[in-house]
């Protein structure tokens, strides 16, 4: 503890002791405010081929404690006579310090302590004097640094109030650092316990460094608590850059340390050409380990290409499920998952028509259906096989290949049975392979239909009994009644009575009637004399029709015939 009234040992063999009890401290203080780290992962392209690559960044931008929060630090050096061996070592430690401030404010060694922070310097002697008032001009402060002169007594009281009239006119916002450096005791000005009690009741954050056979009582009397982290020896002037640096990281705060990124990439790629910018990256399948040290001020980054599997099929496709941060301090730091679209993986098919209607009728009929491959935004796939088969229907078995073109359609076309066998159904399919090895299809339907009615006539023929012609009113009725059908190879023919509701038939398409017309008779249908097949008995004159096999009935087609003599 600090107390203004506590007796120091003040001989040769106490002050040994002490320098002996006080190793050089490396421990950080908890004075600075902390530091912070960010994540952010970006993808090189929103868009890629199938099968295609993608550049992946994950950057950490860190930022140490002293570049989030400003401090002035005044640097009050003593360049007493007894100094004159370690002076040059005095300066290249305190210039470095003055450096480590430079890089940590804002991750570049520039010369400008930025984001704020300012250093200034006082040395003493017989009395104090301000070689540097407060700047963010760090050449300047080197500058003043390198032109200390060694000589002269040693006059703490003044060195630690004129430090501290320094600080008392920082920016209101800045936090208050004071590192005293001395290697001798106080020989003139007195007691400066007073002025140090002052300063830190004022907000001054006060290290203090030991050179030598000092008395450590001394500086521990003047340095904030706990003593642990604000006193500091150095037995030589060889260990004075160490301290300096010590001290340094204790105002800087580094942004993080022992930094772990795991990152995992998603199982639709692989992963290659892992690079980072600082540290250490190890690699297993798909998870990339990222170790650093410390992180100060600064952006560093995770590099790596992630290449699409064909296989897995596209998409929008996240390339990191997980990005996970631990370090020592136990910053908690998110990672966006970024999606690439994956385009061109084959992923759909529709064949067209859905469901179409022919009629079969003319021979040579064909149906043609077009497929069209797309993939997960419905684009159009080129170059993609596509197999087609008709399932069933009454072109079963028929079968046919394309690959699709440039606007990445593909058409099947393929010939109808003719006759009987050609009425039905198709159901038609159209496939393609999936990358992954599956198959992906779609079906469609045809319909062959017969609504064509037959051809019906009703021909004059010779009476079998003589002659070779018939007569030109057929006056005895001898008729060849037919019928053709471009589906139905066998249409049936009947005769019907326009004055009566009796119906003769089906006769096949040929067939040979003798007609007799007796209104006042029954109409009657009997079989005919040699080459007559029917001899059929109407009230009226004898109409006659054609019905196919689909139930398609013709026109009536008159046959007619005087009626008999009266």
């Amino acid at each position: 503890m600090n107390q203004n009234t506590r007796r120091r040992a003040c001989g040769v063999t106490a002050v040994l002791l002490a320098a002996l009890a006080a190793p050089l401290a490396t421990t950080t203080g908890a004075a600075a405010a902390d530091g912070s780290v960010t994540g952010t992962k970006t993808l090189g392209a929103t868009d890629i081929a199938c099968g295609g690559s993608v550049p992946v960044t994950v950057t950490l931008d860190a930022q140490t404690g002293i570049a989030g929060a400003p401090v002035d630090v005044e640097l009050v050096l003593d360049r007493s006579g007894s100094m004159q061996d370690a002076i040059d070592e005095l300066k290249t430690a305190a210039k470095s310090f003055v450096d480590i401030l430079d890089e940590a404010t804002d991750g570049s060694l520039d010369g400008v302590i930025a984001n704020g922070s300012r250093v200034g310097v006082v040395s003493f002697s017989d009395n104090a004097s301000v070689d540097a008032g407060l700047t963010s001009d760090a050449n300047a402060v080197k500058a003043a640094i390198d032109a200390l002169v060694a000589n002269g007594l040693t006059n703490h009281s003044a060195a630690i109030s004129t430090g501290q009239s320094q600080l008392a006119g920082s920016l209101p916002g800045n936090a208050k650092k004071m590192i005293v450096m001395t290697d001798g005791q106080t020989t003139v000005g007195g007691d400066a316990s007073d002025d140090a009690l002052a300063a830190r009741a004022a907000g001054t954050e006060i290290f203090g460094i030991g050179l030598g056979t000092v008395d450590a009582d001394e500086i521990r009397d003047w340095t904030s608590d706990p003593d642990a982290t604000h006193y500091y020896q150095a037995p030589t002037p060889a260990q004075l850059q160490e301290v300096f640096e010590a001290i340094g990281a204790a105002i800087v705060v580094p942004a993080a340390t022992g930094v772990t990124v795991v990152d995992t990439v998603s199982p639709q790629f692989s992963v290659s050409g892992a690079a980072a910018s600082k540290g250490a990256v190890g690699q297993n399948g798909n998870q990339l380990t990222w170790t650093i040290d410390q992180l100060g001020t600064e952006t560093v980054t995770l590099t790596f290409t992630a290449t699409h599997l064909a296989a897995t099929g596209g998409g929008p496709l996240p390339v990191n499920p997980t990005v996970a941060y631990t370090d020592a301090e136990g910053h908690v730091v998110t990672f966006g998952n970024p999606a690439v679209n994956v385009r061109g993986c084959a992923a759909a098919i529709d064949v067209e028509p859905e469901h179409a209607v022919n009629e079969l009728g003319t021979p040579g009929q064909t149906h043609t259906v077009t497929a069209t491959v797309t993939d997960d935004f419905g684009d159009p796939v080129p170059n993609t096989p596509v197999d087609f088969s008709v399932l069933s229907g009454p072109n079963a078995g028929a079968a046919g290949n394309g690959s699709t073109s440039g606007a990445g359609a593909v058409d099947f076309t393929y010939p109808d049975a003719q006759g009987l066998a050609g009425l039905g159904t198709d159901s038609i399919r159209g496939c393609f392979t999936h990358a992954a090895g599956h198959q992906v299809c779609d079906d469609v339907l045809k319909d062959w239909v017969d609504t064509t009615p037959p051809v019906v006539t009703c021909a004059p023929t010779t009476n079998p009994s003589g002659g070779t012609t018939p007569p030109a009113d057929n006056e005895d009725g001898f008729f060849v009644i037919s019928a053709t059908d471009a589906v139905d190879p066998n249409p049936q023919v009947f005769v019907s009575d326009s004055a009566s509701p009796a119906v003769f038939g089906g006769f096949p398409s040929g067939t040979r009637i003798k007609l007799v017309q007796a209104p006042g008779a029954t109409p009657n249908q009997k079989p005919g004399v040699g080459a007559i097949d029917w001899r059929i008995t109407l009230k009226g004159d004898a109409l006659v029709y054609g019905v196919d096999s689909s139930g398609n009935q013709s026109a009536p087609v008159s046959c007619l015939v005087p009626p008999p003599p009266k």
